[in-house]
């Protein structure tokens, strides 16, 4: 199959599908340039699909090299030899210190003498991107860096989250529909249907014990992650030091309040190892580990959706077994917001490239319509096309790619599999999932309707049908009022970060430790009364080491965001 595709292709490039070399590859002598990446998996020449395109369009190609090549001293390196690179894409690091570093070393060019002449898609499009980009780092003044994730700045802001949000409540469906679709308002309905789910599947095809719920303690910081996993689906954001704000209102809760949320999610998986229901390696395994055991179908419950993925194989689908979400009645799912001031990711020129002119083009492109269609889907004409409506759809070619990344790319296409030569090189781009202006479809191919509109098994027309027809858990959650637009992790605040004492630092170091080892005791306690005699001492030994002055400058922190969140919604009415 993939040769006759490959010989497919290769008749329609000589129809001249495939499109011209730009009038600007000609031009211009080719030039390989030097990529510095912090946010790069893959180190040398890019090559395959990719490639081609940019040598065709720009007469360029892509040598990267990543910060974990040759060690973590990577970043120290390139600054003490005085050359970070043509194109340098840097981390969020503590505050972005790499890119302030990098800046005051002087090798960092400033752009904005060269914005509008050159970059007439990010000038014209993204303006507070360049604001804060202006604010942040370049004195009012000077653009040094410009962010990852933004998007076009609009009035309306669509929820980002694709087809799935991030936070929210997946379950097995088939297992849920075989119940009679119970309904779930809270954490205490949800042990009993989770109890019946398992009373069905006890263990795996293999013969292996199935959980209810798998949990990991490698992700664990100032408390346990596990215990703060449903804020999201109840309308609460990222913790500030205990305080997690409302998604739109100008309200928050703190961790260890009486009869909190994160006190009432711990006696939530108190209840399940009660009932044998909670993975017994919850304690001691890795998210790795959990991926596995969620891969083989020993997990039935989860609040993250890569879930889904996991075990949504196409075989199982086939046999009416789907990971669906799983909402509650009650449910406010966090919906985060496209992010006009873009992601703390930047892409910057060096202060060393000899055609910062160029290579700045190159920029824009990858944040024009074309530029983002081309770099995530594939060529134009190859992988995918627009049909008469100006729908964008996949080609034969595409839709084995989007099967299988491994499929075999034509060599007039570039060559070798589509995985290969995807882009590996150039990590801040606009987000992938809102609707361009151009065509009114986004980027994100899982959002086209042609992938939408196929086919589903009947467990997913099931599920489908039971959510007013929604095809996306997104989809689904909006048209059942199960979720809220966000903003908060969008905005962006002029005042001068707030910044702790190394006084504040300890007592927050020590404060975290008590409550991340008393959560998880409390979560495998032999009876309820140990369960509540752990909470009084967690809280009596927290607040002993200065539980209370952490909350209160996590409250600062809130009020900061509420007031850069007004201050973001007044922008964008303008």
């Amino acid at each position: 199959m993939k040769k006759l595709l490959s010989i497919l292709m290769t008749v329609l490039l000589i129809a001249g599908i495939a499109g011209p070399v730009s009038a600007l590859a000609e031009e211009e002598p080719y030039w390989e340039i030097q990529i510095y990446s912090e946010l790069a998996n893959y180190s040398g020449l890019q090559t395959g699909w990719f490639a081609k395109l940019l040598k065709d369009k720009f007469n360029v190609g892509f040598n990267i090299i990543t910060s974990s090549e040759g060690g973590s001293d990577r970043f120290a390196t390139q600054l003490i030899s005085g050359n970070l690179g043509d194109l340098i894409f840097l981390a969020e690091n503590n505050g972005q210190e790499h890119l302030a570093t990098a800046i005051e070393a002087g090798l960092i060019l400033d752009l904005a003498p060269l914005m509008e002449e050159y970059a007439p898609n990010i000038t014209n499009n993204y303006p507070l991107l360049l604001e804060k980009a202006r604010i942040q780092f370049g004195g009012g003044e000077k653009i040094f860096a410009i962010g990852q994730d933004a998007v076009p700045t609009t009035n309306d802001l669509q929820i980002d989250g694709g087809t799935d949000s991030w936070w929210g409540p997946y379950g097995r469906w088939d297992l849920y529909a075989k119940l009679g679709y119970p309904e779930i308002k809270d954490l205490d309905g949800l042990i009993e249907v989770l109890k019946q789910m398992h009373d069905l599947e006890p263990v795996n095809a293999d013969g292996e014990p199935v959980y209810a719920m798998s949990l990991w303690k490698d992700w664990d910081g100032g408390n346990m992650m596990a215990g703060t996993a449903f804020y999201a689906i109840f309308g609460y954001g990222d913790s500030f030091n205990y305080v997690c704000p409302h998604a739109t209102e100008d309200s928050y809760i703190t961790l260890l309040d009486d009869d909190s949320l994160y006190i009432k999610t711990l006696k939530f998986y108190y209840d399940l190892n009660q009932l044998g229901l909670l993975d017994p390696d919850s304690i001691t395994q890795t998210y790795s580990e959990v991926t596995t055991k969620e891969q083989t179908g020993r997990v039935l419950y989860n609040w993250f959706n890569p879930i889904k993925s996991n075990f949504n194989t196409a075989e199982r689908l086939s046999e009416g077994k789907a990971m669906t979400l799983l909402p509650f009645t009650t449910q406010c799912n966090y919906g985060y917001t496209g992010k006009p001031y873009g992601y703390g990711r930047t892409v910057s020129i060096g202060a060393k490239c000899e055609q910062p002119e160029r290579l700045l083009k190159i920029i824009d492109w990858m944040f024009s319509d074309e530029g983002l269609m081309e770099s995530y889907n594939g060529p134009k004409d190859g992988t995918w096309t627009y049909d008469e409506t100006g729908a964008p759809v996949l080609t034969e070619l595409g839709w084995a790619c989007y099967s299988d990344q491994m499929t075999e790319m034509p060599e007039e296409l570039g060559g070798g599999t589509f995985y290969e030569g995807s882009n590996k090189g150039f990590y801040t781009y606009p987000s992938i999932n809102f609707n361009l202006d151009s065509t009114g479809y986004p980027v994100n191919r899982d959002l086209w309707p042609c992938v939408l509109s196929k086919e589903m098994p009947a467990v997913i027309s099931d599920w489908s049908g039971h959510m007013n027809g929604a095809l996306t858990s997104i989809e689904a959650m909006v048209k059942n009022g199960l979720i809220v637009k966000t903003i908060n992790q969008a905005v962006f605040s002029t005042e001068e970060p707030l910044q702790m004492d190394a006084m504040l630092q300890q007592k927050a170091s020590q404060v975290g430790s008590v409550i991340t080892e008393y959560s998880w005791k409390m979560v495998l306690a032999a009876s309820e009364d140990e369960f509540n005699a752990l909470r009084d001492e967690m809280l009596l030994k927290a607040k002993g080491l200065g539980y209370d002055d952490v909350v209160a400058f996590g409250v600062l922190q809130v009020e900061q965001l509420f007031r850069a969140r007004t201050a973001m919604l007044e922008d964008l009415s303008k």
